[in-house]
């Protein structure tokens, strides 16, 4: 992994693409660990910004353990992720697996959980789908991805009606006791 611009170079099937954010999915038989965060409200990989001149590898393996208190080691790239529309930079995902440590929940994370992928949170972000079930792939031995990702107002406004939902319906369950 090479450094360029304001992000970390990570290489995809013999080329070179730049990323500003990396993410981790942490798997353990077949289930992957996804946190609540807080603004924007919604569940997500755990992960982060690359700093300028860190390694994304690096930078993933920090995140997590800020985030959910696990120490991980990076077993694979799973994929790099264009953005295209509302936002214009890439992520890349890397397969991880605990090494030590302990989930808790933090500032980032209000709540962690291990799903499978039948049982994705509704209010996952959408694009995560996509990313877990890559991720999945990855541990059966599929090569590292490169796809690009689009982030429209209609994703923005979907999402959004899917969240107010959930808690609508958190809600009515809450007052029902």
């Amino acid at each position: 992994m090479r450094q360029r611009g304001s992000g970390a170079e990570v290489v995809v099937d013999g080329h070179p693409h730049e990323v500003t954010g990396a993410q981790a999915a942490i798997v353990v038989e077949r289930r992957v660990l996804v946190q609540l965060r807080p603004w924007p409200p919604g569940w997500e990989l755990p992960g982060g910004h690359v700093a300028a001149g860190e390694d994304a590898a690096v930078c993933v393996v920090r995140e997590v353990l800020e985030e959910t208190g696990l120490r991980v080691r990076v077993r694979a790239v799973v994929g790099v992720y264009r953005w295209a529309g509302l936002r214009r930079n890439a992520d890349v995902v890397y397969l991880v697996e605990p090494v030590g440590g302990q989930v808790r929940r933090s500032v980032e994370a209000l709540r962690v959980r291990w799903v499978d992928a039948a049982t994705l949170p509704r209010t996952l972000f959408p694009w995560c789908r996509l990313r877990i079930g890559d991720a999945l792939a990855t541990l059966d031995g599929a090569a590292p991805v490169l796809r690009t990702q689009p982030v429209t107002l209609r994703h923005v406004l979907f999402f959004g009606s899917t969240l107010a939902a959930a808690v609508v319906d958190a809600v009515r369950r809450f007052t029902r006791r």
